[in-house]
C-alpha cells in the first residue's frame, strides 16, 4: 500500500498578494463532494471495549493508523483502551474539538479546492479525508484506501495554533521550534493538506542542485496556487506579511546573490539547505530574509514558464523534469 506521510510542519493567517478568483476557470458545475470521516470522533466516543471494532470500518486507514503511526504492534485493544482513557490524550481531543468539532466552513473550503482540483486532474479520484489525533505525530499523509481510492489523513492535534504549547508537551524538539509552530493553525490546514495531494502527484524530488530542487519545489507552489486561487501568498509560501513582502521586493538582490555565489548548480546540502527547507533565514542574505528564498523564486519561474507555454497542462508540467529547459524557456527576469 502507498501512502505518504509528512512529520509535523504546519501556521498563522497572514496577508498577501491573492490571484482573484475571478480570473481563475469556472468551477461551478465541477462537483466537490467528498466524505469526511472524523476518525477521532469514533474512537473517543466508543464503548472502551470496542474501538478498534469500531476503527475496523475503515480498515486501510486502521493498518496505518495503529501499526505505522501510533505504533501499536501488538494487542491493539488493549492499547487503544488505554489511548483512549488517557488524561492527556482527552485534553488534546478535547481541544482538537473547540477549534474542529464543527468542520463546516473547512468542508465548504475543501469541496472548492476539490473543485479545481478535479478541474485540472479529470481522472484522480477525489480523496475521502480522514481526521484524527496521533499525541503531536504526523500531521497529514496520503494513502490509499481499501478500494485502492485515493485517501487523506488530517492530524487535528498538529493544528491547534501557534499559542498552544507544542514546545511544552515535547521540549527540545526542532519539529515545534518558534518559526515552525506559527503555522501549525486552521488558516493553514487547507493549503498543508492540499500540498501532501500535490507531493503525491509530483513524485519525490529526484535533483541534487539547487536548481532541481527550486524548480521542483516552484512546482508544487505553483500547482498549489491554482488549487487555492484565492488563499493569500503567504499562506502558500508559509511566510509572515513581512516576510512575503520582503521577497517581493527584493528578487534581483536574491538572484544576484544566487549568481554571486555561483548556487545554482551546486548539490552542497550544506550550502543550499536553508534556500529550499524550512528554515528561519536564508543564510549569505540579509536578516529579513526567510528561509527558502530559493523556492520563491523557484514558484515566479514556473509561473512565467507557464505564463509561455499557451498549451502547456499541469499534467505536462508534472512531467517536465528538465529544469534548465523550465528556467530557459520561462524567460524569468526578477522584479525590480
Amino acid at each position: 500500500m502507498r501512502y505518504i506521510i509528512t512529520y509535523a510542519l504546519a501556521g498563522l493567517l497572514l496577508y498577501s498578494c491573492v490571484r482573484d478568483e475571478v480570473s481563475a476557470p469556472d468551477v461551478s458545475g465541477i462537483d466537490g463532494n467528498f466524505d469526511l470521516i472524523r476518525v477521532e470522533q469514533v474512537m473517543m466516543n466508543a464503548d472502551t471495549n470496542n474501538v478498534l471494532e469500531e476503527l475496523n470500518q475503515y480498515p486501510a486507514f486502521t493498518q496505518i493508523y495503529l501499526n505505522n503511526i501510533m505504533g501499536f504492534t501488538d494487542d491493539e485493544n488493549e492499547n487503544l483502551k488505554g489511548f483512549v482513557t488517557d488524561e492527556n490524550i482527552n485534553l488534546i481531543y478535547q481541544a482538537t474539538q473547540i477549534q474542529y468539532g464543527n468542520f463546516e466552513s473547512l468542508e465548504a473550503d475543501f469541496e472548492k479546492a476539490f473543485q479545481y482540483y478535479k478541474y485540472y486532474f479529470p481522472n484522480r479520484d477525489i480523496p475521502k479525508i480522514y481526521t484524527f489525533i496521533s499525541e503531536y505525530g504526523i500531521q497529514r499523509f496520503v494513502f490509499s484506501d481499501e478500494n485502492g481510492k485515493d485517501a487523506l489523513g488530517i492530524g487535528l492535534d498538529l493544528f491547534l495554533g501557534a499559542d498552544y504549547p507544542y514546545a511544552q508537551f515535547i521540549p527540545n524538539n526542532p519539529a515545534f521550534s518558534s518559526y515552525l509552530i506559527r503555522r501549525f493553525n486552521k488558516d493553514h490546514l487547507i493549503k498543508r493538506s492540499m500540498g501532501a495531494l500535490v507531493e503525491d502527484l509530483l513524485g519525490p524530488n529526484k535533483g541534487s542542485t539547487l536548481l532541481e530542487k527550486m524548480i521542483h519545489n516552484g512546482k508544487k507552489l505553483y500547482i498549489l496556487d491554482q488549487l487555492l486561487p484565492s488563499t493569500p501568498d503567504s499562506i502558500i509560501m508559509e511566510y509572515t506579511e513581512e516576510q512575503m513582502e520582503w521577497v517581493q521586493d527584493n528578487e534581483v538582490e536574491m538572484w544576484a546573490y544566487l549568481l554571486k555565489e555561483d548556487l545554482f548548480f551546486d548539490s552542497d546540502i550544506n550550502k543550499i539547505n536553508k534556500l529550499v527547507n524550512p528554515s528561519p533565514n536564508s543564510p549569505g542574505m540579509p536578516k529579513e530574509a526567510p528561509g527558502r528564498t530559493a523556492n520563491y523564486l523557484g514558484w515566479r519561474i514556473v509561473d512565467a514558464f507557464m505564463k509561455r507555454q499557451q498549451n502547456y497542462s499541469i499534467d505536462d508540467l508534472i512531467n517536465e523534469g528538465d529544469a534548465q529547459k523550465i528556467l530557459n524557456l520561462s524567460k524569468f527576469k526578477p522584479s525590480k
